[in-house]
């Protein structure tokens, strides 16, 4: 393992969401589609809805992180479904948004979190919680799964929509 890696058990992470973050960004200032009002599919949302979506989850799930790592009690209980109100909302925010202006709010997005990441000491990395689908979590598991590979995930929808 790296130096950095052993002070830094985030850095991996966090190099990651950088990159979807600049992939990102090259993808749609090269793409006229970036507009397109209506998804691909009937059960797809368009690339600026991804973008809104991308936009509200970052802060959302580093929010549930903090709240995870400041627990001293029980194991705190996290998750919320598809139809909760903050996540529709930042749908609805890409859908009416400017794809420069909400790229540029995602950055700065993006800047938060990785630094929160990388700031992540080993201990705090590993506290847990509970998902109410997927059950007890690390703090590691969860920026993983809810930050970085969702990230990732949400970068080829755009990449799959744009190139259709």
């Amino acid at each position: 393992m790296a130096a950095n890696t052993l002070n830094r058990p985030g850095e991996p992470q966090a190099r990651r969401l950088e990159s979807v973050c600049k992939q990102l960004t090259t993808l749609m200032a090269h793409s006229d589609a970036v507009r397109r009002p209506i998804a691909t599919g009937d059960n797809e949302w368009s690339v600026m809805q991804v973008l809104g979506h991308m936009l509200e989850m970052i802060p959302y799930w580093l929010g549930h992180c903090r709240v995870l790592i400041a627990a001293t009690a029980e194991l705190p209980v996290f998750g919320r479904g598809i139809d909760a109100p903050e996540r529709l909302a930042g749908i609805e925010r890409g859908s009416n948004g400017d794809p420069r202006e909400l790229l540029c709010l995602l950055n700065d997005e993006v800047k938060a979190a990785t630094r929160a990441i990388r700031e992540m000491s080993a201990a705090e990395r590993s506290k847990k919680g509970i998902h109410i689908k997927l059950g007890e979590m690390t703090v590691a598991d969860f920026v993983e799964r809810f930050l970085v590979a969702h990230a990732e995930e949400h970068l080829e929808q755009i990449r799959v929509a744009l190139s259709g």
